[in-house]
């Protein structure tokens, strides 16, 4: 005997027939229809989804039907919503977003997705209750509502043709993911709406599984992504402290596995621009707070429990990926005004770059790759090579720079700012690029000194290699008179692993020490009018710790081989610090003279100044600890 099909079996084979041909036309919808059925797009009566209609026997009639469709491209069947959202804006979005076609696809997806129309509104057979409600839709706080409550503000763009670049690519001829004909990007390019779990882990309709964000990087070509330790942590148990402290919204475990998304929501993220999962700070601290990452990485403690730290948890989320260091420079038209100064993760670390490689002064290594920054010359780069390219995007000629100097407000909080000679009514006293590029003499951060170092050199006193705290040279490092040196060879955790022995992170997070000092250099206190005596600085090998990582103070200074008060100056009369006479940064005289004008006032004859006469030879005019030299001549054999 002939075994006959319940009707509504035969009704939805017929139907899923005709759809899987109307869908022909949509390259991104391939493979088994029949996958939906019991999946979350399944509203029949009978389906084990949670969303469900009364009494409706078809799962295709939702959204297709066999006649008098509208589009009749997809056999439509799901009446269209007439609203349009806010779409996703962003500074580095190249390629144009602009409201829906009533071609696109991604239109039929948010006649349910949006939020404005009833889940069982149809053409056919008008409105089909839910066990939710007669006119359910998905409400403003569902996640599968992408109009939410912020629009489509704060999901990945669609519908619009992507412009490929450096870093953008259309996907490849047979993938999975797909543009439309129009070689647009929809919703489909990255869901297939029959079927649910062609991503195992992750499911929502995904056309192919997303591990190690496998969609993504179809058309997302991140420069320095490859080597990038954010890919593979070098931590081999951070995939599994990752999965049990912050878990995971795809369902992968690990960092690696959730690669982009371990950062990035393609919808509804905190961070509309660019999709970022939290407030910036918060997103990198979600690894670095020692609970991922490994402990010598622990960032969030270094910005919470420092006393001196760059000021991240003050500014957060202003940094802008198109932002220029100052308005002259910048590249774009959105960011013509210039940025507001600000202190932000991306501002030093590009996390699509960052690596662990090791480099050598003055060349950026691996943390802080692929940054922008503000050359020595004073132009925008769009990628640093140096590591003090980077510092100069805030601390060289960035456009809203405080500029303060009155020892009652000097230093913002930093320290106290010694008031330099050279800096009083100078307009470019805060601008270290200036510092350094317009000198006479300097360190050599921006280039060499060139100066003969050595016993009866120029400078006898530089080490043959920094040293660490406890005196031993540092691995691969050299002082000569062609050596540069980094900006962090000063400014530095002082608990850090750049120490050595210590496990915190390295960089310039934050300090203990007074301007994010990796060593002390004690300053002296100022007497109460300048040029009297004041306590001094107590000459020891702790209180002078940051010189003498590159300069020898006891077997050197101390012995007065550059010049020959230096003992007497240091252990005598309570000590004079190394800052009360040297610039650390750079002078306008030479030998790095730049006076302390808090401490040293000018002589009986109203002269304040260094005149070098000869090598190692020089001639003061000035009134310090309670002594007026005016003058007061030096010599390397004695004379005075």
């Amino acid at each position: 005997m002939r075994r006959t099909r319940p009707r509504s079996e035969a009704r939805l084979l017929a139907l899923l027939l005709l759809v899987a041909w109307g869908s022909s036309l949509l390259a991104a919808q391939t493979g088994n229809k029949r996958a939906i059925v019991n999946s979350k797009h399944d509203f029949r009566a009978s389906s084990t989804a949670t969303l469900r209609s009364v009494s409706e026997d078809d799962a295709c009639i939702f959204c297709h039907t066999p006649h008098n469709a509208n589009p009749s491209a997809y056999l439509w069947n799901h009446t269209l919503s007439t609203t349009q959202p806010p779409t996703y804006r962003s500074s580095t979005l190249q390629a144009n977003v602009a409201p829906m076609r009533p071609e696109d696809a991604s239109k039929l997806c948010l006649s349910c997705h949006d939020g404005t129309i009833a889940l069982g509104d149809t053409m056919s057979k008008g409105l089909i209750p839910f066990l939710q409600g007669s006119a359910y839709t998905l409400p403003a706080t569902s996640p599968s509502n992408l109009a939410g409550q912020r629009g489509l503000t704060d999901d990945h763009p669609f519908a619009f043709n992507p412009l490929p670049g450096s870093e953008i690519r259309n996907p490849p001829g047979g993938d999975a993911v797909q543009l439309d004909r129009s070689g647009r990007l929809q919703c489909t390019t990255c869901h297939e709406p029959h079927q649910e779990y062609l991503d195992p882990t992750v499911g929502k309709f995904l056309v192919k599984a997303n591990q190690a964000s496998a969609i993504c990087q179809t058309c997302h070509q991140k420069a320095g992504w490859a080597n990038s330790s954010h890919r593979v942590p070098p931590d081999p148990l951070a995939d599994q402290r990752y999965t049990i402290q912050q878990g995971a919204h795809t369902g992968y475990v690990g960092v690696s596995q959730n690669a982009c998304e371990s950062c990035h929501r393609p919808h509804a993220p905190q961070m509309e621009q660019r999709l970022v999962k939290f407030l910036e700070e918060n997103t990198c601290y979600a690894c670095h707070d020692g609970s991922v990452a490994e402990r010598s990485r622990d960032v969030r403690g270094e910005f919470q429990g420092k006393l001196y730290k760059h000021p991240v948890n003050l500014t957060p989320s202003v940094h802008d990926a198109a932002e220029s260091p100052s308005a002259a420079s910048s590249p774009l038209p959105e960011t013509s005004s210039g940025a507001p100064r600000h202190a932000e993760c991306a501002d030093c670390h590009n996390p699509h770059f960052a690596n662990s490689t090791a480099a050598q002064p003055p060349r950026v290594n691996g943390a802080i790759q692929g940054t922008r920054g503000h050359s020595a010359a004073g132009t925008f780069l769009p990628l640093s090579t140096n590591q003090f390219e980077i510092c100069f995007k805030c601390h060289a000629d960035s456009a809203n720079k405080p500029q303060l100097f009155d020892s009652s407000t000097a230093g913002i909080g930093y320290g106290r700012n010694p008031q330099r000679q050279f800096d009083i009514g100078n307009p470019n006293r805060f601008n270290t690029r200036i510092e350094f590029e317009f000198s006479l003499s300097y360190h050599p951060v921006t280039r060499p000194r060139n100066l003969t170092t050595g016993l009866g050199a120029e400078v006898p006193s530089l080490r043959p290699a920094p040293i660490t705290p406890g005196g031993a040279p540092m691995a691969n490092r050299t002082l000569t008179a062609t050596s540069y040196i980094y900006c962090s060879d000063c400014h530095n955790n002082d608990t850090g692993r750049n120490l050595g022995s210590l496990t915190g992170p390295a960089g310039t997070h934050g300090s203990n020490l007074e301007h994010l000092l990796e060593r002390e250099n004690r300053l002296e206190t100022p007497p109460v009018v300048p040029g009297e005596r004041g306590s001094g600085a107590d000459y020891s090998p702790t209180n002078y710790a940051l010189c003498n990582k590159c300069h020898d103070i006891e077997n050197s200074i101390l012995r007065d081989q550059s010049f020959e008060k230096h003992k007497e100056h240091i252990r005598g009369g309570g000590g004079t610090a190394c800052s009360t006479c040297h610039d650390p940064h750079a002078s306008s005289a030479s030998m790095l003279i730049n006076f302390d004008r808090s401490i040293v006032a000018p002589s009986r004859s109203g002269r304040l100044e260094f005149r070098r006469t000869g090598f190692q030879q020089g001639t003061c005019y000035l009134r310090c600890h309670g002594k007026d030299h005016d003058p007061k001549s030096y010599g390397r054999d004695g004379d005075d």
